[in-house]
């Protein structure tokens, strides 16, 4: 019982530490997952903070993409987007999307350790869902 405890308590602490770090969005997808997984407690405590993990490292996989489509965004929206900066947007999201399939790939090793594979498909799938759905606006 105590070991529960303790497992409890440092599994909070942990989501309390990195979800500081997460922002809203990653919070709201870390939430959405867990919800929508539907696992018992026990199992939930050891999975939250390795799905956070996952999150913050698919996050930082897809960052040079994301900081350019900011950047780009502007002229993106009044169509005047140049084929240099499509260009530079196109190879860095296929760079992000190698780099994200790796993240991926190690990730899954470590949700085996926790989820069987039926859980596994879900939680990837559930944490790739867009924020519409999330917010519940699809």
């Amino acid at each position: 019982m105590k070991k529960i405890a303790i497992l409890l308590l440092s599994a909070f602490l942990l989501s309390v530490s990195t979800a500081a770090y997460a922002g809203p969005k990653m919070e709201k997808r870390h939430a959405y997952t867990l919800k929508n997984l539907r696992l018992d407690k026990k199992t939930e405590a050891a999975f939250s903070p390795v799905l956070m993990q996952y999150l913050k490292d698919k996050k930082e996989a897809n960052k040079k993409y994301d900081d350019l489509k900011d950047k780009y965004k502007a002229a993106e929206k009044a169509g005047t987007l140049t084929d240099s900066q499509a260009t530079q947007l196109l190879e860095a999201k296929f760079e992000c999307d190698a780099a994200e399939q790796v993240v991926k790939k190690r990730y899954y090793e470590e949700f085996k350790k926790i989820l069987k594979p039926k859980k596994i498909y879900y939680a990837f799938d559930l944490a790739n869902d867009k924020m519409s759905k999330i917010d519940g606006k699809e």
